[in-house]
C-alpha cells in the first residue's frame, strides 16, 4: 500500500472572519470562503481520487463540493469528522470568552489535553475520535494505491494528521491549518510521512496575510 492522503481544511465563514469559536454549529462559507474552495479545487483539478470524505457540516461539505464537482464520483459525509465541539462558547467571540472566563481560556491553550469548555469536548476525547476515524479510514483503503481526499475542520483535521502520524494529542494545535490549506499524508506499509503541510500557494490573498504579520 502506497496511498496518498489530501486533507483540506474549508473554505472561511463569518465566524472565522469575527474570531468566533465555530466547534460543531453549522455556519455557512462566506463569499471570500467560497472563492477559497473555488481555488483549492483549480489546485487539486488535475489529480484523481479514489474517494473522498467530508464533515457533514456545510462549511466542510460545500468545500467538498466544490472540489469534486464535475467529477464522476460523490463524497461521504462522516459525522465523526466534525470539528472538535466548544459547548456553551460557540458563537462567542475568544475576546468575549477570554474577558468572561480568563481562568478556563489559559487552559484553552496550554496544551491541557484534559480541558473541555463548559459543554465541549476536551482535545484527549477530539483527539481519541479522530483516531477511530484514521484506523476506520486506514482499514478502508488498506489495499489503496490511489489518492484520498477529506474535507474537515481545524480541530478535527489536526486532530487526524497527530493520529495518523503517531503523535500526542499535545501538539494537534502545534500545527497551523489555514482554511483552504491543503496538507498530504503518505501512508505505506507500516508508517506514515507527511509530505506537505498547509499549502496556500493557491491563495494569494493567505500568503500575504502571513507575510504582512510577520512585519
Amino acid at each position: 500500500m502506497n496511498c496518498r492522503w489530501f486533507l483540506v481544511r474549508h473554505g472561511e465563514t463569518a465566524w472565522n472572519d469575527e474570531g468566533r469559536a465555530q466547534g460543531q454549529a453549522d455556519t455557512a462559507l462566506n463569499a471570500k470562503g467560497r472563492a477559497q474552495a473555488e481555488l483549492a479545487a483549480t489546485r487539486l483539478a488535475p489529480l484523481d481520487f479514489e474517494a473522498a470524505y467530508s464533515s457533514d457540516l456545510q462549511r466542510v461539505a460545500h468545500t467538498a463540493e466544490a472540489i469534486m464537482r464535475g467529477r464522476n464520483m460523490s463524497f461521504t459525509k462522516m459525522v465523526s469528522l466534525r470539528e472538535k465541539a466548544f459547548g456553551e462558547w460557540e458563537g462567542l467571540t475568544f475576546e468575549q470568552v477570554e474577558r468572561n472566563h480568563p481562568s478556563l481560556f489559559r487552559r484553552l491553550f496550554d496544551e491541557d489535553v484534559d480541558f473541555a469548555p463548559p459543554g465541549g469536548e476536551s482535545d484527549i476525547q477530539l483527539y481519541t475520535r479522530m483516531k477511530t476515524t484514521a484506523d476506520e479510514l486506514l482499514t478502508r483503503h488498506a489495499d489503496s494505491e490511489g489518492n484520498i481526499l477529506i474535507a474537515g475542520h481545524g480541530g478535527s483535521l489536526r486532530g487526524l494528521i497527530a493520529a495518523m502520524l503517531g503523535m500526542p494529542a499535545e501538539y494537534m494545535w502545534r500545527l497551523r491549518l489555514s482554511n483552504c490549506g491543503i496538507t498530504v499524508i503518505n501512508t505505506f506499509d507500516g508508517g506514515a510521512a507527511l509530505d506537505l503541510l498547509n499549502d496556500t500557494s493557491h491563495l494569494e490573498d493567505v500568503i500575504k496575510d502571513v507575510f504582512a504579520a510577520r512585519k
